[in-house]
C-alpha cells in the first residue's frame, strides 16, 4: 500500500497537475473577475515553479553537501537503483541521468579503492514488477564482458526503505563482521539525506558519495533568473518527492 501511494503522490506533486487544473477552472468559471484572477495566478505560478534560480536555492538547502571524507579504501560500495529500465519494444536496456551513480563508482572499483559493489534495486514499476533493476544491470554488465565477481545484486527492494532493509540482510549474510567494514553509500545528492537515514535505521554506518548534483554555483544571468524553463517543473516534482518521502518515512518510523 505504501509503495502504491508513493507513486500516486508523485502525480500530485507535479506543478503541471496544478497548472492544468487552474487553466481548466478558469475556462469553466462563469465569473470574468475570477477568470482573470485565476489566469494571473497561473502566470505567477508558472514563473515561480519554472524559475531555475528559485529552484536552485531550494534544492541547495536540501541536497547533501559534497562529502569531505578522507577514506581511500572501502570494503563495500552500495549503489542505489533508479537508473536503468527495460524497453521491451526494442529489447534494449536504457539508462537515465541517475547512471552517474554507476559512473562515479566504476573508477574507484578499477583503482581497487572498493572491494565489493552492492547494487540494490528491484522494480519500482507498478505495472512491470518483473523488470528488476539489479538483474537488468547484471545482464548489461555481463553483455559487455564486465567482470561481476566482485558485485552483489539485491533485487527485492522497491523503494529506499527496502533498499536499506534488504541490503543490510545481504551484507550481514556475506560479512559476519559487518560492523568492522567501511561502507560507501552512492546515490544522487537529493536522494542522499533519506538514504543515509534509512541505512542508519538498519544500524549500517555509511560514508557517502553524492552524485548528479542538481544545484551548482549561483548564477545571476537573465535567462537563469527570469525565463521559465520546462525542465524545472520536473525538478520540483523530484524535490517534492524527496522532501515528502523523508517526512513520510519519519512519520511511519522507517527512519
Amino acid at each position: 500500500m505504501f509503495f502504491t501511494l508513493s507513486k500516486i503522490l508523485t502525480f500530485l506533486l507535479s506543478p503541471f497537475t496544478y497548472i492544468f487544473l487552474f487553466i481548466l477552472w478558469a475556462y469553466f468559471t462563469k465569473k470574468s473577475n475570477r477568470r482573470r484572477k485565476l489566469l494571473l495566478f497561473t502566470v505567477i505560478f508558472i514563473f515561480i515553479f519554472g524559475n531555475r534560480f528559485i529552484l536552485d536555492e531550494c534544492v541547495r538547502l536540501w541536497e547533501m553537501p559534497i562529502s569531505d571524507n578522507t577514506s581511500k579504501h572501502y570494503d563495500v560500495a552500495i549503489i542505489l537503483s533508479g537508473m536503468i529500465e527495460y524497453d521491451a519494444k526494442n529489447d534494449i536496456k536504457k539508462f537515465n541521468s541517475n547512471a552517474d551513480r554507476l559512473l562515479q563508482t566504476l573508477p574507484k572499483l578499477c583503482k581497487n579503492e572498493i572491494d565489493y559493489v552492492l547494487f540494490s534495486g528491484g522494480s519500482g514499476d507498478i505495472y512491470h514488477p518483473e523488470n528488476k533493476e539489479s538483474l537488468l544491470l547484471k545482464e548489461y554488465l555481463e553483455s559487455i564482458q564486465w567482470n561481476t565477481s566482485r558485485w552483489l545484486f539485491e533485487s527485492k527492494s522497491r523503494n529506499t526503505y527496502e533498499n536499506a532493509l534488504y541490503s543490510a540482510e545481504l551484507l550481514k549474510s556475506k560479512f559476519p563482521d559487518l560492523s568492522q567494514k567501511k561502507i560507501l553509500l552512492i546515490t544522487s545528492s537529493g536522494h542522499m539525506r533519506r538514504s543515509i537515514a534509512c541505512f542508519k535505521k538498519q544500524n549500517i554506518h555509511v560514508e557517502y558519495l553524492s552524485t548528479n548534483r542538481f544545484s551548482g554555483s549561483r548564477k545571476f544571468e537573465f535567462q537563469h533568473c527570469f525565463i521559465p524553463q520546462t525542465n524545472v517543473f520536473n525538478a520540483w516534482t523530484h524535490l517534492g518527492h524527496e522532501v515528502i518521502g523523508y517526512l513520510s518515512y519519519k512519520f511511519t518510523d522507517k527512519i
